[in-house]
């Protein structure tokens, strides 16, 4: 049987949103996370890797993307717990995204606002 990694040749603008969504997931750990949180990933993601040329190079530069995910999620997380919430809203991961876009500063991330 091949290795898994020999699965990832090819990269899908859907492929790399699910790969989004699981990071991010990774980054909340067990805090819950509202449909409309999940959603605004899509929002902002989903045709920016379209537009972005993230498709072109996925391979080489998909953990260093991933990892910033895993930090949006970490961020929404804990702007859920510190407010006593035991799940993480739109607003907790857009401003969690703006953050960490920020600080990014990479090509990564979308340009703020788009």
């Amino acid at each position: 049987m091949p290795a898994a990694s020999l699965e990832d040749t090819s990269y899908s603008q859907e492929g790399i949103m699910a790969q989004i969504w699981i990071a991010f997931g990774q980054g909340t750990g067990a805090v819950r996370v509202s449909q409309k949180a999940a959603l605004a990933l899509h929002t902002r993601y989903f045709a920016h890797i379209a537009v972005s040329g993230a498709l072109d190079v996925w391979g080489a530069q998909a953990m260093q993307v991933l990892e910033r995910i895993r930090t949006i999620g970490r961020v929404a997380a804990l702007r859920a717990t510190e407010r006593g919430d035991s799940t993480i809203s739109a607003a907790d991961v857009e401003g969690a995204m703006l953050l960490v876009e920020s600080e990014s500063d990479t090509s990564y991330c979308p340009p703020k606002g788009g």
